[in-house]
């Protein structure tokens, strides 16, 4: 049913669960996870400091958030292309990276890591389900659910 499955991941509890759940998926249909963290540019208007400095650091932080994810897939035994892209998030999710790579489906997490991002410019999620005009499913933490 769906053959490439779309987890942008930032490091939040929410994004971990989004990818669980890309795996259980994948597991099921056999489908190939495309894991994508991305190095936040609007971040950078809000830090102080040499603008290649800042991005080395956001870079080293996708990089390293995308390999977690990788290695959580594989212990599961399931393969894992990472993407560590530069850009807007909520664009490179919804609209940029699934027309570039053929996705059928986003998993995202109902929210992510920065909530200043999100008083700022609203929620990245919310976005991605607004604009996408691929397959969306929002997962949410089992800590946020209501019992």
């Amino acid at each position: 049913m769906y053959r490439n499955i779309l987890v942008p991941l930032d490091g939040s509890s929410n994004s971990k669960r989004a990818l669980d759940e890309a795996i259980n998926l994948s597991e099921k249909f056999g489908s190939k996870i495309s894991v994508l963290s991305v190095v936040n540019e609007s971040n950078m208007i809000f830090t102080t400091g040499s603008p290649d400095m800042i991005l080395t650091g956001l870079k080293s932080n996708s990089e390293e958030i995308a390999e977690k994810g990788k290695k959580q897939a594989a212990d599961r035994g399931v393969s894992v292309d990472t993407f560590v892209e530069r850009g807007i998030p909520k664009r490179l999710i919804a609209e940029e990276f699934p027309d570039e790579h053929d996705i059928d489906l986003i998993v995202i997490g109902k929210s992510g890591a920065d909530a200043f991002d999100r008083l700022l410019l609203g929620s990245t999620t919310s976005y991605v389900v607004r604009k996408s005009q691929t397959k969306v499913l929002v997962v949410n933490d089992e800590d946020d659910q209501e019992e």
